[in-house]
Parts: structure tokens; C-alpha cells; sequence
């Protein structure tokens, strides 16, 4: 892989810095100036194949540095992007007049100059170096970088990357993304998934027109590089919500087998790796979707109580709970009362109320779930109560199921079931 010369002229050493720092993951050598004569003199004998100058500088300003520059055979050829605290709309243009490729006010945004600077890199007479991109190491070039670069140029290539024994493949047709693949995982979910790695190796080979490997990409490259960003944020906090990643994760084989039967296929192939056997980073290796999809499905399993350690048993777990929004009727002998929503589990029922029942009364409940046509019709007891307003259960109480109908046991449990497979169905794809 080619390494690019770029020569910073400036004589404050915050701004070398910082111009250092915004280049860091370019494949470059940063020569510095410190003041006007020494940029002349460091761009005649280096040959840079770019010059970053600042305006106000000893000996030489800035604007001096490009009229020489310019005027002299040797040099004239370099291209030249003016960074300076100068940003009026006249010193723009009097720098662009003396033959400046760019102009850019400071503070400047880091990935901002990281983007101009390859830019004109691109442009500028590429014969001074061959094109970066035969090879690399993503620690040099990162990945959202060399997409980038692939877009601006209008590459038809694969680009191959390792990572130990992972690999995956990205597929661009005229600078677009077309297809994407890495393990199992396909399309946008590959993609996402090569964002993350922050190191490992790449290659640019020949596009295969034949080939029909990977999954289909048909999003803005833009949009998928600001959706990775996204997902690769929000990733740390869901894999801390998840609890000790080595313990192994359970969802109870009848439930499981019922979210399956619900769920869209790269969901159900998540939930079928929760039989026990696997931990967290063993169900992240195994999934059909990215890191940030896969800890969502499991987060919302973990949220309505499906999910839970191999060894603690869907009994002790209570099973899943949902809320459901219908109207439930409760009565008691000498009580009657309806509400607009309630939480639903395999076992019973918790319903906000002012005014809870008793411990141990009994209690006939009625519910018609979605999508059914006859109500269910259940006995139940209170098993918990809250009437106190300052304790953070929240004021209610808590109905188990005594005598249920098989068929409505079976409904309820089919709704759970249907439920959660929605929820877990419904994790972003992304744009």
C-alpha cells in the first residue's frame, strides 16, 4: 500500500497536532514546517505530494508560501489546501486564486480534513503515487475510510478482508455497495458487522461479475456508514444490560419453539441458539445478524422475562410477561371492576388498581385477546398486593391462575409467543 507525503506548514503546535492526529488512520508521512522558509524549503527537497499551509506564519506568510510555490517548476505541481484561522470569504479567495485546491477555516472538523485531504489525493495527479488500495491493514485505513474512498473513486472491486480466521467480502459496482457477506451473516447484516472490527487485514481483487455471493446491499453508503456508527455506539450498553457474558442462555423449549414458529427467519435462527448450551459470545459467533440486531433480540427476550440462565428454570424466571392493551373484567362476590390494560404471563395476571383485593380472594377474570373470537375465561387468587403509593412495584395486585380452560391456557400461550416473536421480528434492519 502506497504511503502519501503530506508536508503541514503551520507554527502553532496545537494545530500540528491536531492535523496530526485527524490523519492518524491515513496511510501517510507527515513532514512539518514551522514557519514560511522552511516550507519552501522542506517542499523542494521532499517533494510532498500534498502541502497543508497556514496563512500566518513568521518569515513567510502563507499566501507568500503559494506564490512561490507556484511560480517555481519544481513545485508548482504540489497541490496546496490552506487551513487558517483566516476563514473570511476574501482570504478564500485569494488563496483559490493562487492555485490552492481547497481552503479550510479552523478549528476544522477532524473527519472534515480527513475528507479533503483524500479528496484531493484522489484528484490531483494520481501518477505522483499509485492509488492506496491493493492491500492494507485496517488499522492503518479503517473501513469506513476505504468505503469511502471506493465511492469517490467509482471502484468495481471486491474488497476481501481477514480478520484470524474470519473473512468477509464487500461488492462494489461503479463506487456502490451492491452485495456484502462475512461468516453467515449477509447484505446490510455483514456490513454492519465489518464495521466493527477495528483491525485486521484487507485486499482489493477483481469484481466477479458471475458471482452471486453475499447478500444484497441496496442502501446510500452514507446511510449504512451513519447506521454502523449508530449501532457500533449502542452496542457496549446493550451487552451490559445482558449480564455475565459467560453464562450460558435458556428460553424453555415449548416457548422456543413457539417464538420460532412466529418469527421471521433470521430472528428465529437467533432464538434457536437459546436452548442452554451457548453464552453471549457464542451466540454473537453463531447469529445470521450483526453484533447490534443479535443483543437486541436478546434484550427484548430479556425484558418481557423469556430469556433467562441455562440454570435458573422458567419457573423461578415467573416466564414471560407481556403487556397487553384490552380491557380485563375482575370480579370478586361483592366486587366488580374493569380495566383498560394488563400484564400477561403463562401463569396469570397483574392489574393496576387504587384499590387491590385482598391476599388469597378468589377472583373471576374475563379477557378477550387480539385475534380471538371467544373471551377467556379464568379463575384466579391474589398472590400479591400493592396499595401503597410510595413503594416502586406500583400500586396493583397480582393474580394467579387457578382453574383455565386448556384451550385458553393454549391461547394465552400462543399470544405470548406470537407477541414476542413480533417484538423480536421487529429489530432495525437499518437503511
Amino acid at each position: 500500500m502506497a504511503t502519501w507525503r503530506i508536508l503541514i506548514a503551520d507554527d502553532d503546535p496545537l494545530s500540528l497536532q491536531v492535523m496530526r492526529d485527524s490523519l492518524a488512520n491515513m496511510p501517510v508521512t507527515i513532514l512539518e514546517a514551522r514557519d514560511g522558509e522552511e516550507a519552501i524549503r522542506l517542499a523542494k527537497s521532499e517533494d510532498p505530494d500534498l502541502i497543508l499551509l497556514d496563512v500566518m506564519m513568521p518569515r513567510l506568510d502563507g499566501f507568500q508560501v503559494a506564490a512561490l510555490l507556484k511560480k517555481d517548476p519544481a513545485t508548482v505541481e504540489i497541490p496546496v489546501i490552506f487551513v487558517s484561522a483566516l476563514g473570511g470569504p476574501k482570504d478564500k479567495v485569494r488563496g483559490l486564486n493562487l492555485g490552492a485546491e481547497d481552503y479550510l477555516a479552523k478549528p476544522m472538523h477532524p473527519e472534515e480534513l480527513q475528507a479533503r485531504v483524500q479528496m484531493v489525493l484522489r484528484r490531483i495527479q494520481p501518477s505522483r503515487r499509485d492509488v492506496p488500495m491493493a492491500s492494507g491493514q485496517l488499522a492503518a485505513m479503517n473501513l469506513p475510510s476505504l468505503i469511502q474512498i471506493f465511492e469517490g473513486e467509482r471502484r468495481t472491486a471486491r474488497l476481501l478482508l481477514t480478520r484470524g480466521d474470519e473473512r468477509g467480502e464487500i461488492v462494489f459496482e461503479e463506487g456502490k455497495i451492491t452485495r456484502a457477506s462475512q461468516g453467515n451473516r449477509k447484505g446490510n447484516a455483514a456490513l454492519y458487522q465489518l464495521l466493527t472490527w477495528p483491525e485486521g487485514a484487507f485486499h482489493m481483487a477483481p469484481a466477479d461479475a458471475s458471482s452471486q455471493a453475499g447478500g444484497t446491499v441496496d442502501a446510500p453508503i452514507q446511510a449504512l456508514l451513519l447506521e454502523g456508527k449508530r449501532r457500533l455506539d449502542e452496542t457496549p450498553g446493550l451487552r451490559a444490560s445482558l449480564g455475565d457474558p459467560s453464562t450460558r442462555m435458556d428460553i424453555s423449549a415449548p416457548l422456543r419453539a413457539a417464538i420460532q414458529g412466529e418469527a421471521r427467519p433470521e430472528a428465529a435462527a437467533v432464538v434457536a441458539l437459546l436452548d442452554g448450551t451457548c453464552n453471549l459470545d457464542q451466540i454473537l459467533a453463531q447469529s445470521p445478524v450483526d453484533d447490534w440486531a443479535t443483543l437486541k433480540i436478546l434484550d427484548s427476550l430479556r425484558r418481557s422475562r423469556a430469556l433467562g440462565p441455562a440454570n435458573v428454570g422458567p419457573e423461578r424466571r415467573g416466564g414471560p410477561r407481556l403487556y397487553v392493551e384490552v380491557s380485563i373484567e375482575y370480579q370478586t362476590l361483592g366486587s366488580f371492576q374493569r380495566s383498560a390494560a394488563f400484564n400477561l404471563t403463562a401463569q396469570g395476571v397483574f392489574i393496576r388498581t387504587a384499590v387491590p383485593f385482598e391476599l388469597g380472594e378468589q377472583v373471576v377474570l374475563r379477557f378477550l385477546l387480539p385475534g380471538q373470537e371467544s373471551p377467556v375465561t379464568a379463575m384466579g387468587q391474589v398472590v400479591w398486593r400493592n396499595a401503597d403509593r410510595s413503594k416502586t412495584e406500583g400500586m396493583g395486585m397480582g393474580i394467579r391462575f387457578v382453574e383455565v380452560a386448556a384451550a385458553d391456557r393454549e391461547a394465552i400461550q400462543h399470544h405470548l409467543a406470537q407477541a414476542i416473536a413480533i417484538q423480536v421480528s421487529g429489530v432495525e434492519e437499518g437503511p
